[in-house]
């Protein structure tokens, strides 16, 4: 096998990328000056080294020191909401939207509808033990905010089975952002406006 077979086969591991993109992007850096791929190879070995995840929300951020707490979690934010995101992309879109001031977790993807394993595919035990710590702090409601398609309409609704028992005895509630998404729309991808008439029409 080439190394251009090979960096293609690597390339089509990305989402939502197929035989030929991956392709075009190996043709890409061929045509590319040297030193942009020489940095873009930099870049990408520097990632595990400089980037980490926080051990509270499960968000990867820039390391800093020895702390495994990100700077999110740190900041005084209100602890009495915790919004559940599928993604940091998720993550992002809704601190770009500014329409949200608590606290998060990101339970690391959703569940494929016929899924035999679901614990196994996203963070429940973390979630559930994370719910039992913010508690403490006043948490009072919890904000699932998933994707508005049938996978985060599957995952909401298993995870509200998983966190009902615990929130029941907690007296903490389990609010759905309103559809203010339109069915099969990621939450990645959605603007500030609509991200807001979500979270204000949350059910």
């Amino acid at each position: 096998m080439s190394n251009i077979d090979s960096l293609a086969q690597a390339f089509m591991k990305f989402p939502g990328i197929g035989t030929r993109q991956a392709k075009r992007f190996v043709y890409f850096l061929l045509a590319q000056d040297p030193h942009y791929v020489e940095t873009l190879a930099r870049e990408i070995s520097a990632l595990k080294t400089t980037i980490t995840q926080c051990a509270s929300c499960f968000r990867f951020y820039p390391r800093m020191g020895t702390g495994t707490i990100c700077n999110v979690c740190i900041d005084d934010a209100d602890s009495s909401t915790l919004m559940v995101v599928e993604k940091d992309t998720d993550f992002e879109s809704v601190r770009r939207s500014g329409s949200y001031a608590g606290r998060y977790f990101i339970l690391g993807g959703t569940i494929p509808v016929l899924e035999k394993d679901p614990a196994s595919k996203i963070r429940t035990r973390e979630l559930l033990e994370r719910i039992e710590g913010a508690s403490a702090d006043g948490l009072t409601e919890i904000i699932l905010a998933l994707s508005a398609n049938p996978e985060g309409d599957f995952t909401r609704d298993y995870v509200l089975k998983v966190l009902s028992p615990l929130t029941s005895q907690l007296g903490v509630n389990i609010t759905t952002l309103g559809r203010g998404l339109s069915t099969g729309t990621e939450l990645e991808y959605s603007d500030g406006d609509t991200l807001r008439h979500a979270l204000k029409n949350r059910g």
